[in-house]
């Protein structure tokens, strides 16, 4: 039996699904069939979802497994197409360089309140007492500034790009929303 919260989470995850097969795959046709195979596999293995905040990144493995599946089928002893080969450490450090890039600059849009105690944070890795020593503030007042400069700047990646993020909630994929997002 299917949460209402898991249905919904599902049925809004669903033209992003089939956009991010149909990137890998070679026509619509076969990008509907193979979104439709997907969300059987989701809905047939939801039990095996232990964590509902990690739904998105659950349901790219489901789809990366489906295509890479159709691959196989198709062709069982040639190589899988470049577009579903995992990322060289090379290209996995490029892409979070530029995320790294585009954090800071929207770090340095941040109001001044939170701008300091979320760089000295995330950038500098300072623990909380420590930047509530530096800048002479009560460590209430650091970890409310982080928490909510981190959020601001969650919410600024966000509207800049669509992240698809692996089990472990490491970034493994971005699509930009906005032209000048997460670029060299």
């Amino acid at each position: 039996m299917t949460s209402p919260r898991f249905d919904a989470g599902v049925l809004d995850f669903a033209p992003r699904l089939r956009a991010f097969i149909r990137r890998r795959v070679r026509d619509d046709t076969l990008a509907d069939d193979l979104a439709q195979e997907t969300l059987l596999k989701v809905y047939r293995s939801r039990a095996t979802l232990l964590d509902d905040a990690k739904l998105e990144a659950w349901l790219y493995q489901i789809a990366r497994g489906t295509i890479i599946d159709h691959y196989r089928r198709q062709r069982p002893q040639d190589e899988l197409p470049e577009s579903l080969a995992g990322e060289s450490p090379d290209e996995i450090a490029a892409m979070r360089a530029r995320v790294v890039a585009s954090m800071k600059r929207f770090l340095e849009e941040l109001p001044e309140a939170y701008r300091e105690p979320v760089r000295l944070a995330e950038i500098e890795g300072l623990p909380l007492a420590r930047i509530a020593l530096r800048l002479d503030l009560s460590l209430t007042a650091v970890k409310s500034r982080v928490q909510r400069g981190r959020a601001m700047l969650k919410k600024k990646l966000q509207a800049c790009c669509r992240f698809e993020f692996d089990r472990l909630g490491q970034v493994i994929g971005y699509e930009r929303r906005q032209l000048l997002c997460c670029q060299d």
